[in-house]
């Protein structure tokens, strides 16, 4: 925290609500961002945003199943809804079986319009779980940018 003088005062706002807002910013600053480099570069700006998410998504998976053996659908099924809760998304699990998980989403958090966009930023997910299982299949049945009503991000089990 940023110190202040001792006669100078600024009103504390509850952690809950100041993240909410930050976060906020964050992801339509991340948004505009993204629009910008597509409007700019075109194909290879989305080439440079699927890469930059696919890292991150393959770094994330290292750091959190270390030397561990691939997770099971369910396990990589509560990770994601750990980040979908990171991003302060609402949403609900439709399904969770041995066979597939499915995470309605009914707002996105960037919030995207447009579908290239999203499709290269969720890039990230697809590494994720690619990382944490390779026997796994990450698809977005439904997507807002794509005139759905909410989005429905899926796990499969490619071996059941």
């Amino acid at each position: 925290m940023i110190k202040l003088p001792k006669n100078v005062h600024i009103e504390e706002i509850p952690l809950e609500a100041m993240y909410r807002g930050v976060l906020r910013g964050l992801l339509t600053r991340i948004k505009i961002l993204y629009e910008t480099i597509y409007k700019r570069y075109g194909m290879d700006g989305l080439n440079l945003i699927r890469e930059v998410s696919e890292k991150c998504g393959y770094d994330i998976a290292k750091k959190v199943r270390g030397g561990d053996p691939p997770w099971d659908i369910n396990k990589v099924g509560l990770f994601l809804v750990k980040v979908f809760n990171n991003m302060r998304s609402e949403g609900e699990v439709t399904e969770f079986s041995e066979n597939r998980v499915s995470i309605l989403v009914p707002e996105c958090p960037y919030p995207f319009n447009d579908t290239e966009i999203c499709s290269a930023h969720t890039s990230m997910e697809c590494a994720l779980v690619h990382g944490l299982n390779p026997d796994l299949e990450y698809q977005i049945e439904k997507s807002i940018p794509a005139g759905d009503q909410n989005c429905v991000h899926v796990l499969i089990n490619k071996n059941k």
